[in-house]
Formats: C-alpha cells, structure tokens, sequence
C-alpha cells in the first residue's frame, strides 16, 4: 500500500485557548509555532478557531512522490474530489461531499525506541524481582502517535469511495450504510467514514504504548476534571483495542487506544459481518447516550444550514 499513514489534523473548535490547554494535558507538546506533537510522529495537531467544531484538513503520509501523481491521476479519472494545491512534493485534494482538504506529502514511517513493557503470566515470566515498569514509572504517559481519526460525513457513500478509489485506503471492516473503518497502512483503521446529517469529527485518537498507559492517561486526566470523561476503560470489538474517551472543551471525543489490530495482508484478513452496534465494544461500560449521538448535534445541524 503506497499510503502508510495519517500525518497531521486540523481540529477548528470555538476557544482554542481552552482545547490547547486539554490537549497539552492529554500528552501533546506546543511549540511556538502552535502545532502540537506526539512522541513519535512530530507535529500532528493545530488547533483553529471556528464557530463549531470541525475537520479542516488532515495529512496523509505516502512513501513516494510517485504516489502523489497516481492520486492526481485518480482525481481525473474517477472524477471525484478538487486537486487545491500541486508542487513537487505535497498534493492537496478536496473530498467533493464536504471540501475537507487532505494533503499528501512523503513521510517517514513512525519509529519507536520505546519496547513493550515485560510481563508475567502463567507459565511464561517475562519480570523477575521487580514490579511492573509503569508502576516505577514517574513521568506522565505520553501519545506515541495520531492513529485514527472518525469523521461524520452526510453523504459516507461518496466519501468512502474517495477514499478508496482515489486516495487508495482499504476498507478493514464495515456496519452498512452506517460506518466504514478504512486504513492506508497496516493499522486496522485511520480514518473511519460515519453516516450523519451533517460533517464533523466524531472523535480523533493517539496510540499508547500499552494498556497500562491507556489507564494511567485516562487516570491523569479525569483526576484532572472529572467532566473529560466519556467512556472507558473498555475494549472495542472491530479492531481490538483498548479504550478511554475523553471530551475537549470543543465537543471533540479524543481517544487514548492501545493494541488494535494490525493488517500485513488484506487476503489472509477475514472479519466478521458485524450487525447493529455489536462493534462498539467486547466489554467495558455500557456506551454512553452521546457517543452514539452527540450532545452538540443540533448545534451542528444549525451551523451548517
């Protein structure tokens, strides 16, 4: 697959001030320069002002530039989307359902120095005379990198085939005509198609290294203020992995994950036919109202008439 990963997102939210403050807790670092950068991907985040909340631009990493004249030509053949911006080395495309801008650009795969923690199990002891490394650990979990990002579009069917036909996602798994979970790597899903009324971010989520960081995170920032919480700690069904949702000041569910599924080859990958909202999760708590349909999307409905 040429695509291999996301690169960066642009969130608009009505106070950036107070969503920046969110994400710096949540284990983002700022720069001067007001982008905000994971562990292992760099600059990953900016933050807008904007009425509501929304996606207005996400970045998409490729592993050549030969790639961004294969999705140029897409773009003509297909007749789907706008090409914004062409230069030797960054591709901007517009998705013709909503006009969110998507850049690609050549990017280095992530990288990590940071192993997996040692652990004990019956008949297989991977720590001797020593507790577990986060327990001992004192410094705050910190994202590794952007994994995915859920995107709510009132017309999935033309955006998914964007996706696919254009840009050259897969598609990992689907519920019809509600949501598909599309990746451009070996990561089950990075940008996940939601049918909706109108267009905004469902929720955007950073890979921790492990379980243990998902809980001590999630842990940091509710003990912070205990309004950040939304669900978790839990395991999703379609993709695997763990769980804990928060809320920034804007609306925007942001998601500390760990252990989701990783596809080598789309042949040898067979999912279930998933029905209903079985896919949520395979156990935690019970899914909150909100998740399934937003507090703000009257608000949203509103702003985009």
């Amino acid at each position: 697959m040429p695509l291999h990963r996301l690169t960066h997102a642009t969130l608009g939210v009505p106070d950036p001030a107070a969503s920046s403050h969110f994400f710096c807790s949540f284990g983002l670092t700022r720069s001067d320069d007001g982008w905000f950068s994971t562990r292992d991907g760099g600059d990953q985040l900016r933050l807008v002002e904007a009425p509501t909340r929304r996606l207005l631009g996400l970045g998409v990493g490729a592993e050549n530039l030969d790639d961004l004249g294969r999705i140029a030509a897409a773009v003509e053949a297909h007749r789907l989307g706008t090409i914004v911006d062409r230069s030797d080395d960054r591709l901007v495309v517009s998705e013709p359902a909503t006009g969110l801008p998507v850049e690609i650009t050549v990017a280095e795969p992530y990288t990590s120095s940071v192993g997996l923690p040692a652990l004990n199990g019956p008949g297989v002891v991977g720590r001797y005379n020593t507790p577990a490394a986060s327990v001992l650990n004192p410094v705050a979990a910190q994202p590794s990198n952007l994994t995915h990002v859920v995107y709510v579009t009132p017309d999935q069917p033309t955006t998914l085939r964007f996706l696919t036909d254009v840009l050259g996602f897969e598609v990992s798994d689907a519920v019809p005509g509600v949501i598909a979970f599309t990746r451009c790597g070996e990561v089950h899903h990075n940008l996940a198609i939601q049918a909706g009324p109108v267009a905004f971010p469902h929720h955007i989520a950073f890979e921790m290294d492990s379980i243990d960081d998902v809980v001590r995170g999630g842990r940091r920032m509710v003990d912070g203020d205990p309004d950040r919480h939304v669900w978790g700690l839990g395991r999703h069904a379609i993709g695997s992995n763990w769980f804990w949702y928060l809320r920034d000041p804007s609306g925007v569910f942001v998601e500390y994950t760990a252990d989701i599924d990783r596809i080598s080859d789309q042949d040898l990958y067979r999912p279930k036919e998933w029905q209903g909202h079985e896919f949520l999760y395979s156990y935690g708590p019970p899914t909150p109202p909100e998740f399934l349909e937003p507090a703000d999307i009257h608000e949203l409905i509103e702003a985009a008439s």
